[in-house]
């Protein structure tokens, strides 16, 4: 099964097995937008975001632009370790020995996760959060990016105390709360992971993809009833949702009801065919037609 991601790569590890990655394009506290959501152009920095420009680190001295002058080049570095990212990290560092501070330590940390060096774009991520003198969002900002590059190292236990880290500065953020949900449910601890699932729900009722993950999370507990009403309730919020599909029909299929799986299954590929759930589901519908009887649905 695909892994479900939160940063928009292929490479993660399997978080919630059933569910293919979620392409969230959320904001990544106030570093809004700046990069991890790939599918989308970079827009205008956010205040919240702009308060990293031009804070110079302890060893780099004064800060030697204007704001305006440091949010242009942050915006660029980011740009290019999107586009290009060995040469955004030879960017942000060249900028680092001018002064760029947090800021260029930031663009260095994406242009790592790019290269598809999550470890060492995690532990730069920690650290600069860790050292940050900046407001709680954005140091829970940074600590959620952390867990969610440890995600893709494949470190699940690393995730989830980055995670718990963001949720200690930001403990009302149900984003901060799914994304740990998916560390512990990478770690097997489908408890825990529906413990955060429901308290997100708590805070955010509306969320199609939270209801989503629950419903994966409490089939992987046995308790396919509330799992099914999980997926169906994500499917009234999110009709066209591609991940609730995918995960009734798996639970449509466990329960025999062969022509409801195939619907669900069908629905995604007839209608979102580039979707992260369209290989589980093709494959799905080929297992079913090749062993009607004998074979599970993908997980």
């Amino acid at each position: 099964m695909p892994p479900i991601s939160r940063l928009g790569y292929n490479q993660s590890p399997t978080v919630m097995p059933g569910i293919p990655p979620i392409h969230r394009c959320r904001a990544l506290r106030p570093l809004a937008g700046l990069v991890m959501c790939l599918a989308v152009g970079l827009p205008s920095l956010p205040a919240a975001a702009q308060s990293l420009l031009g804070q110079p680190s302890a060893q780099t001295g004064p800060r030697v632009n204007s704001k305006a002058a440091q949010a242009a080049e942050y915006q660029k570095c980011m740009t290019l370790a999107r586009r290009r990212p060995q040469d955004g990290f030879e960017m942000a560092i060249g900028w680092r020995s001018l002064g760029g501070g947090d800021a260029a330590d930031h663009c260095a940390a994406v242009a790592l996760i790019e290269l598809e060096q999550f470890g060492e774009a995690a532990k730069r991520l920690e650290r600069l959060a860790q050292i940050s003198i900046e407001e709680p969002p954005v140091k829970a900002g940074l600590y959620d990016q952390a867990g969610q590059a440890w995600l893709l190292e494949g470190r699940p236990e690393d995730a989830t105390r980055a995670f718990t880290s963001a949720i200690a500065l930001m403990p009302g953020d149900p984003d901060l709360l799914v994304d740990r949900a998916q560390a512990w449910a990478a770690r097997g601890d489908y408890d825990a992971a529906d413990t955060d699932l429901s308290a997100a729900l708590n805070l955010s009722p509306s969320r199609a993809d939270a209801y989503a993950l629950r419903a994966s999370a409490r089939r992987f507990l046995d308790r396919a009833v509330d799992a099914l009403a999980d997926a169906n309730t994500a499917l009234e919020l999110d009709p066209a949702n591609p991940e609730a599909l995918l995960e009734r029909g798996i639970l449509r299929r466990l329960k025999g009801d062969d022509a409801g799986a195939r619907a669900d299954w069908m629905k995604i590929l007839n209608a979102m065919p580039d979707s992260a759930a369209a290989g589980p589901a093709r494959q799905n519908i080929e297992n079913m037609d090749v062993r009607p009887d004998g074979a599970p649905p993908r997980r």
